[in-house]
């Protein structure tokens, strides 16, 4: 059965790139959306907000279910939502219904994270977790990649109603490969009383400088991932399809950073010195844009400045939800990371409306990246203050 466990990462990693690609699909039909609902660059960014918004929702009492019930069958009842939701959604045509819409498929999509995280947590021991959460958590990027490869052609051929009835299919049959695979460990799952008493989490360090970090980065990563296409569409001069790709390639380094820094966290033994040094690169991967994200500056170069930000300012996810699940024992894994994220995707709220405000109100890009840059600095100051507390675990 210990062979299995490869068979259970890689079940849940198809998976989390379905169930994912419904959190990308605004930023990569971004050029295609704006024009045809009319949308302001504020209004782009609350369509991001209003899935993580949903996400949020679902995420304690998802997490609960899943400790309680199991993995399989929670996670089918939230894609079943998500499915429903978002064909209803490629039957709207305005801003306020969509977003509307958008917010209880979110709510099932919610499901994935606490179950994929539990299923890991279960097969794998704390040596091999930050890389094992690694190569799972690289499905949201990859998600991301195939969002921004696929979906825009299928947007100006056939119309984005048509792409978001692709990401309904995708994220059902993800859903179904893991249900149809999953298996729990021998000897049966790590079953307890769920507690949800405050005391349980904020007694570690840990999961508050982890959960302040994620807070922080969650703003930026919504604001690199909805916003790096229009910057380089509008003050590059890049098309619609040529945007897509610079996506791609940012969400190509979250991939490459999900499973490079959750290695090099199982080496260096501690996830929140990868944290920070993840939050640094962010920060300078930011400056690089404010700067030089413009016309005029080779493609190539633009591609390596997504690259780095994609490594840094998205590769940090999988080390914060390895080290959230190791702050609790193993059966409330999930609840500790549906509570935690339901913190932290409220960052998502603040930092991805911000930057299109600022966008709006300063008429240009370089603000905001430069904004987002100090942002992701006090993000990384706030995670090195839990290397104060002692861990029982990888610290």
């Amino acid at each position: 059965m210990r062979g299995y466990r490869w068979v259970v990462l890689g079940a849940a990693t198809v998976m989390q790139v379905g169930i994912s690609m419904p959190q990308q699909t605004p930023a990569a039909l971004g050029p295609v959306l704006v024009p045809a609902l009319h949308l302001s660059n504020a209004e782009l960014g609350l369509l991001t907000s209003a899935i993580w918004g949903g996400m949020l929702l679902g995420m304690i009492p998802f997490g609960v279910l899943v400790d309680r019930l199991g993995e399989r069958r929670v996670v089918l009842v939230g894609a079943v939502v998500l499915t429903a939701f978002l064909l209803l959604g490629s039957l709207q045509d305005a801003f306020l219904p969509l977003l509307l819409v958008f917010i209880p498929a979110a709510i099932g999509a919610a499901s994935g994270s606490p179950g994929g995280t539990r299923a890991i947590a279960e097969w794998f021991v704390p040596s091999r977790r930050g890389l094992a959460l690694g190569i799972r958590q690289s499905g949201v990027t990859t998600a991301g990649v195939l969002a921004a490869l696929v979906l825009p052609p299928i947007a100006v051929a056939l119309g984005w109603q048509a792409a978001f009835r692709t990401v309904a299919v995708v994220s059902l049959a993800s859903v179904v490969v893991f249900v149809l695979l999953y298996r729990d460990p021998a000897g049966g799952r790590t079953r307890g009383t769920v507690d949800l008493r405050p005391g349980v989490f904020l007694r570690d360090r840990r999961f508050l400088a982890g959960t302040g970090f994620a807070w922080m980065f969650m703003g930026v990563l919504g604001a690199e991932v909805t916003y790096l296409p229009a910057t380089v569409h509008s003050r590059a001069g890049l098309s619609a399809v040529e945007a897509g790709a610079l996506l791609a390639v940012l969400q190509v380094g979250g991939v490459v950073g999900r499973i490079g820094w959750g290695l090099f966290s199982d080496v260096i033994h501690s996830r929140i010195v990868a944290m920070a040094l993840a939050g640094v690169l962010t920060a300078v991967a930011c400056v690089l844009l404010a700067l030089y994200g413009r016309a005029g500056v080779p493609t190539a170069a633009l591609a390596g400045f997504a690259a780095l930000l994609g490594l840094s300012g998205m590769g940090w996810n999988a080390l914060y939800v390895t080290l959230t699940a190791e702050t609790v024992p193993v059966q409330h894994a999930a609840t500790a990371v549906g509570v935690s994220t339901t913190i932290t995707f409220t960052g998502m709220f603040v930092g991805t409306p911000l930057f299109g405000v600022l966008v709006d109100r300063s008429g240009g890009y370089e603000l905001p990246w430069l904004v987002l840059a100090a942002w992701a600095l006090v993000g990384t100051a706030v995670v090195l203050t839990g290397r104060r507390s002692r861990a029982r675990r990888l610290a």
